[in-house]
């Protein structure tokens, strides 16, 4: 039971809960929300529009300078402002003549949007890509698959000198570019001012050739298992799963609980499916304020999120547990930022990833000394493929690990797979395959047209289904170890870095073909720093001995709790560099790749199993 479980919950406006359940003789189960799924527009341009007619001088978004982000103040657009240039970026495309996909290279910023809606109006679908491609890259592999893959006949970089190594790095030939700072060199290239003309009745007749089929975006995976892929997301599916969200919310209510407006401030990348739909685009189906979020969970970057976080009190906040993690740290120690943050929150939420208990705990403390009440803290589920949230837990939560229940507009399927059960969905946010890969379009998809996620979960209470559903790990990132036990990695994971409280981050699960299950340990560099009250390259921190004196007495916690050889931890080898996401390591949501992790890492791997002692070896 929670350690705050006695506190009231500040009042979350959700619709009384529904849950239908179907046992089948082949032992699979069905599960689907009673509630039903509210109208929906037929694509995505839809909304914009009509807050533009309806609240023409509410602002859409707002973003730092992005020349100066130290200068103070917010740079804002209106809805009737981002209508009307985004019906010129379209009339510029419209123009061009060619309905082609475009690549984004671009940070979270007004002129992506416009971009991005723009090039939707016209047709064109969207392919955003994660700046890391052409930034960080050495070889730009992963940024030529997707050129190659994709086919782009457009490409828009934020800055054409900033991005211009990695243009370099691509076959550009005779494709147009656009920027919105400093052209890039040696290439046909525009800026989006210039490119950008009124809108005419060309622009209106392409608004009404928007259908729910019409393709809005190639989405791409994080590539965990493979080269990424291009996922298909049609305007039905995004604009659909929208109201998805917002058919278990008493909506009336809710504008009486937060105000009209919902207000976020947000970093998730617009190159993930996280953050383009599940905020950029849900906040526009709202008419809701978005204010752009250039800081992350991360040493460099986590002082610009704080920053934003003390000046934005936001309605709902939902992010990554890395985020979450950092920020509980922050709540402890700046009673500024916890006044202004839960001012008027009504809501929390996480995805991506599994969040431990701790973390919530931490923040539901903070949140009690401030405001005498506890706030919701929820998780939602889903992947790329279902555009993106398939469940979420909608009542009043203080239990991590849940997925929550289907949200209206699709069906889960419970799977028998062993002593599991595995998780399938079908539904009006799910795409209908992946661009130019039939074989693993016919491979993602079961005799039914449920989409295989590659999940196992369970009932929390198999007697009582409405308290929902539980992650039970990653079936692609179950293994063996040598004797034939079999360990879940995702599970193990988030119960490890939930035993140590706070110093690690996250963890990779090592053990394949292995006789005991071993960790590489990545440390919560901004909590370890606050605990040895010292700044120190992080190379120092992994042999602080309070720093390892934390994750040892963790861990040893958890192996009295968990002495089985599938739980049981044997050593932890805490790593002097963060993973890389340009390498694949960490995907945007924000969690480790653990195969992919332990591909880049196989020295440590092997040192783990090999040595007697080394740096950050931890043998417990």
């Amino acid at each position: 039971m929670s350690e705050t479980s006695h506190i009231p919950f500040r009042e979350v406006p959700y619709l009384p809960q529904k849950t239908n359940v179907e046992h089948r003789d082949d032992g699979s189960i069905l599960i689907s929300n009673g509630q039903p799924l509210k109208d929906h527009p037929p694509h995505m341009l839809w909304p914009l529009r009509y807050w533009a007619e309806q609240a023409p001088d509410r602002t859409w978004l707002a973003q730092r300078d992005p020349v100066d982000p130290s200068r103070d103040g917010w740079q804002q657009i209106s809805y009737a402002e981002a209508w009307q240039r985004v019906q010129a970026v379209a009339q510029g495309f419209l123009n061009a003549g060619d309905a082609a996909p475009i690549m984004i290279l671009s940070r979270n910023t007004i002129d992506h949007a416009l971009v991005m809606y723009g090039a939707m109006l016209a047709g064109c679908p969207v392919v955003p890509v994660t700046p890391a491609y052409a930034l960080l890259s050495q070889d730009f592999a992963r940024l030529n698959y997707v050129d190659q893959l994709v086919e782009p006949k457009y490409i828009y970089v934020e800055d054409g000198t900033e991005y211009q190594r990695g243009l370099d790095g691509m076959n550009i030939g005779d494709r147009l570019v656009l920027y919105s700072r400093n052209a890039p060199k040696d290439c046909e290239s525009i800026s989006l001012d210039a490119f950008a003309t009124p809108g005419g009745n060309s622009v209106a007749e392409a608004y009404d050739r928007l259908t729910p089929e019409t393709v809005a975006k190639y989405m791409l995976t994080s590539g965990s298992t493979g080269e990424p892929k291009a996922v298909v997301n049609t305007h039905g599916m995004i604009a659909a799963n929208a109201k998805m969200i917002r058919s278990v919310w008493d909506e009336p209510r809710l504008a009486e609980v937060t105000g009209e407006v919902q207000v976020m401030c947000n970093f998730l990348p617009w190159s993930h499916t996280y953050g383009a739909n599940a905020i950029l685009h849900n906040m526009t189906d709202w008419g809701g304020t978005l204010y752009l979020d250039w800081g992350a969970p991360t040493p460099a970057r986590l002082p610009e999120m704080l920053r934003n976080l003390k000046e934005v009190s936001p309605t709902q906040h939902t992010t990554v547990p890395a985020a979450w993690a950092a920020l509980a740290t922050e709540f402890e120690k700046d009673e500024a930022l916890a006044q202004t943050f839960f001012k008027r929150i009504c809501q929390m939420a996480y995805g991506g990833a599994a969040m431990g208990q701790d973390i919530y705990e931490r923040i539901q403390r903070v949140a009690v000394g401030v405001t005498g009440e506890r706030i919701s803290l929820s998780a939602g589920y889903g992947a790329t493929e279902t555009s993106p949230t398939a469940s979420n837990v909608h009542w009043p939560n203080d239990t991590m690990g849940l997925i929550g229940l289907p949200l209206p507009g699709n069906v889960f399927k419970l799977v028998p797979a062993g002593d599991k059960q595995e998780l399938r969905v079908k539904g009006v946010n799910v795409t209908p395959g992946y661009y130019r890969n039939e074989e693993k379009t016919r491979a993602a998809f079961d005799e039914e047209g449920f989409y295989r996620l590659g999940d196992a979960v369970r009932f929390v209470d198999p007697d009582h289904p409405e308290k929902g559903l539980a992650f039970d790990g990653r079936t692609a990132e179950e293994f063996k170890l040598a004797n034939g036990t079999w360990v879940s990695a995702g599970k193990l994971r988030v119960q490890a870095v939930q035993a140590v409280d706070g110093a690690l981050a996250d963890a990779v699960v090592c053990g394949l073909n292995r006789d005991e299950v071993c960790l590489l340990g990545f440390l919560n560099e901004t909590y370890c720093a606050r605990l040895t009250g010292e700044d120190v390259p992080l190379s120092d921190l992994i042999e602080n001995p309070i720093v390892v004196e934390a994750v040892r007495t963790g861990l040893e916690k958890h192996n009295a709790q968990n002495p089985n050889a599938a739980s049981r931890i044997a050593r932890v080898l805490l790593q002097p560099t963060p993973p890389q996401a340009d390498s694949g390591e960490i995907t945007e949501k924000g969690y480790i790749n653990q195969n992919k992790a332990q591909a880049l890492r196989g020295a440590d791997v092997e040192r783990l199993y090999s040595e007697a002692s080394a740096p950050g070896l931890i043998v417990l």
